[in-house]
Order: structure tokens, then C-alpha cells, then sequence
């Protein structure tokens, strides 16, 4: 039994006009005549039955459409398990992560991932936590890389890498010479700070309260690199993570004295989308290449 006969007697059997099932099947009259008597023969029974030029199917022909509408479905899902199987690391991810990790964490893990992986096409997105959070909600990011603790059931995060912030001033500066600093020390400082609305901003700034420190903030942006830059022109201090990969001079990084400031960044998926080959190995990737900063 040729299985593409199976095809051309399903949609016989679902249009029960020969010429349209030819045009449609893109073969001749004649051979798809051929194909039906032949599984007619194979069977021992007629599965139509012909009154001049109309086809209707017979109650054998009933029966084994029943049969052949079973047999096509599951080999549709076997070839499906099997392109899976066999190219499951491609497709498409949206991948959304905090400024602050852009330049010093993911440019590095973008190279690597795209040698090992070149088959999936990853979608980038910059943006504040709490609006990374809300694209996971949405449906608008596969993963996201955050610091905020989506409190979703249905959302998984896993801490990828612990920080400690640093005091960040021009190595002109007078404490640059210091092994730490003390946060009372900045009360008469300028501030150069992330805008209101990124977690890292939400952090410094209760550091600062927990002091009673109610910052002079000459700017406010939304990269960490442009935070670094107005240092390095000795515009005023920070208070930043560790500034990896990101090659702006005259910058020193100094621990904070008397408080163990740090942040978690993790990374943030649904539980249900953890089962999507692409989904999982992208999340395995990412837990291993933050696990050698740690």
C-alpha cells in the first residue's frame, strides 16, 4: 500500500468530485483513478460508489476514512515529535535584560551563544525591571534577566550571579586613594544617578535614605555606560556595580565601607514555557555562563 495513496483517497473522500481532487492533488484523472482502484484491490472491497461521473463513498469507504483520518494524524505528530528531536535549539527568543547588565554581561554571552546555537534567532530587549516583568506576563519575552522577584506563581526565577556595589568616582577624586569609603563621607558630593523607575536607582537611593542622605543629583540616565562616562568627566560619583567589559577611563571603584551593598540578578521564566526545547537550553546556557563569574 503506497502511502500517498492514502492522501489522494482522504481527499477523494472528503470532496467526492474526481476532477477537483485531481486539480487540487496536482495529478491527473487517470492516476488518481489508478491509485483508488488499487487500494480497492489491496482491500478486497470497492470504497466508492460510481453512478456515471458522481463518487460517493460506500459503507467500507466510511469505515476506512475513519481509519486513514487515524493513521495520517498520528504520523503528523510523529513527524512533529521528531523535527523536534532532531532540531530542537532552533527558532525564535525574545531575551529581555536590565541595562545595567547589557554591556558587561550579555555582549560576551550573545558571542558565545550564537557559535553554539546559530539556528535561533534571539530578539533583544532593554528595559527597566519592573517593565521586563511585565513583557513575561505579557507574553512579549521568552526569558527575562532582571533583579526584581516576579511574586507570579506561575513565573520561575533563579538568581544567576550576586553583585557588590562600589562607590564609583574619578580617580582625581580625593578619596581616590581609599580602600573603602563610607557613605556619610558623599553628603557634599553630586550624584550622577539612573532615572527613577530602575531597581538599581530604588536600591541607591535607600542606601542613601538608610543614612540620611538626601542626594544633590546633577543627572539622571538611562544607561549604566552613560553613567560611567559623566565620572570619567568628573561630573560627579555613583554608585554602580562592577563596571565589566566596559572600557571607559579615569573611573575607580571603591567598596563601601560598614555596608554590604549588593544586588541578585536572575533570570525569569514561565514554568509552562520550561518544557520549550529552545526555552530550556537557553535558560541551561545562561546558568552556566554566569556560574563562571561566580
Amino acid at each position: 500500500m503506497e502511502w500517498h495513496h492514502l492522501e489522494y483517497f482522504k481527499h477523494l473522500a472528503n470532496t467526492e468530485n474526481m476532477s477537483l481532487s485531481a486539480e487540487q492533488l496536482m495529478v491527473s484523472q487517470s492516476a488518481l483513478s489508478r491509485a483508488i482502484k488499487h487500494l480497492e484491490t489491496e482491500l478486497g472491497v470497492p470504497l466508492f460508489h460510481r453512478t456515471g461521473r458522481a463518487i460517493t463513498l460506500s459503507n467500507y469507504g466510511k469505515s476506512f476514512l475513519i481509519t486513514v483520518n487515524n493513521i495520517l494524524d498520528e504520523m503528523a505528530i510523529f513527524q512533529t515529535n521528531i523535527s523536534n528531536a532532531t532540531d530542537e535549539y532552533s527558532g525564535e527568543l525574545t531575551i529581555g535584560f536590565l541595562h545595567s547588565v547589557g554591556a558587561g554581561y550579555m555582549s560576551e554571552f550573545l558571542k558565545t551563544f550564537k557559535k553554539q546555537y546559530p539556528n535561533i534567532r534571539l530578539k533583544l530587549v532593554q528595559n527597566h525591571a519592573n517593565k521586563l516583568l511585565k513583557m513575561l506576563d505579557d507574553g512579549e519575552a521568552d526569558i527575562v534577566i532582571t533583579s526584581l522577584v516576579n511574586k507570579d506563581p506561575n513565573t520561575i526565577f533563579e538568581p544567576l550571579i550576586t553583585e557588590k556595589l562600589y562607590i564609583t568616582i574619578n580617580e582625581t577624586h580625593p578619596f581616590s586613594n581609599y580602600n573603602q569609603i563610607e557613605i556619610n563621607a558623599l553628603r557634599d558630593e553630586n550624584f550622577i544617578l539612573l532615572k527613577k523607575g530602575f531597581s538599581l536607582r530604588k536600591q541607591v537611593d535607600d542606601i542613601l535614605k538608610s543614612y540620611q542622605l538626601q542626594p544633590q543629583i546633577s543627572f539622571e540616565g538611562d544607561e549604566i555606560i552613560t553613567i560611567a562616562a559623566f565620572i570619567s568627566s568628573d561630573l560627579g560619583v555613583s554608585i554602580l556595580p562592577h563596571l565589566r567589559e566596559i572600557q571607559i577611563p579615569n573611573l575607580k571603584q571603591i567598596p563601601i565601607k560598614n555596608h554590604d551593598a549588593t544586588r541578585t540578578i536572575g533570570i525569569g521564566y514561565k514554568a509552562k514555557n520550561i518544557a520549550i526545547p529552545v526555552i530550556a537550553e537557553t535558560r541551561k546556557s545562561l546558568l552556566a555562563y554566569f556560574k563562571d563569574f561566580e
